[in-house]
């Protein structure tokens, strides 16, 4: 038993079309071709609504056509060519002729953006960003050396002093080393620390390190004066 819908793609008529509007043209009703054909009307209904589904099996819908066509005055040929079309389009779609022929609704701009699928794949986007620029900034502040600045000693500084003060601020989370010695920062990164000097020229290194090794080295001269005069 042949069990499907027929269907169109294009703006021809539907065979059942041609039938309905060749019988009107010829003033027929159902009950007229029915007794003239010996069909009954529920299987003339189904050629006419494509509804081929209604019939027993593919023998009596092309015998059932072929009969319907005499009547008419159609050629059974052409219209068997327009069946074996709507049954192989009924095989792939599995839509009914009269769906098809609806006119196709359109969908708002809206309801094409607003779905939960498109919503989760948003929001899938958006978290995956997120992770990508934290990732970003942990690598970057991981790779970049820490910040170091030196309020004093000024650069190349000549003083009769034997000692200077070095004050500075490093970055939060940085060992701070003044001449190889670890020197203590307070909770905002600042310093200060005193250091002795020798006569002449003195070179005072002050290294900011991080936990991952990367450094930031600043070195400051400092010249002091020989205090001692000839009489």
């Amino acid at each position: 038993m042949t069990s499907f819908y027929s269907k169109v793609i294009s703006n021809q008529p539907t065979l059942g079309e041609t039938l309905v509007q060749r019988r009107t043209e010829l003033g027929l009703s159902l009950e007229e071709i029915a007794t003239a054909s010996n069909i009954s009307i529920r299987y003339l209904q189904a050629l006419e609504s494509g509804n081929y589904r209604q019939i027993p099996g593919e023998v009596y819908t092309r015998s059932f056509l072929k009969t319907y066509a005499k009547l008419l005055g159609l050629n059974f040929q052409d219209l068997i060519a327009v069946y074996e079309t709507e049954k192989k389009i009924y095989a792939k779609t599995k839509t009914d002729i009269k769906d098809f022929r609806k006119p196709v609704i359109r969908v708002s701009q809206l309801h094409l953006v607003v779905t939960p699928k498109i919503v989760r794949g948003v929001i899938v986007g958006i978290l995956a960003l997120a992770c990508l620029v934290y990732l970003g900034l942990k690598i970057n502040r991981i790779m970049t050396p820490p910040q170091l600045i030196i309020e004093s000693p000024q650069d190349n500084l000549i003083t009769k002093q034997s000692f200077v003060a070095v004050k500075g601020k490093v970055e939060k989370e940085s060992t701070l080393e003044i001449n190889g010695q670890k020197v203590l920062a307070d909770s905002n990164g600042n310093f200060y620390e005193t250091i002795d000097l020798q006569p002449g020229v003195n070179t005072i290194e002050i290294m900011a390190e991080k936990r991952h090794g990367q450094k930031t080295k600043i070195f400051k001269q400092v010249v002091v004066e020989n205090n001692n005069t000839n009489n």
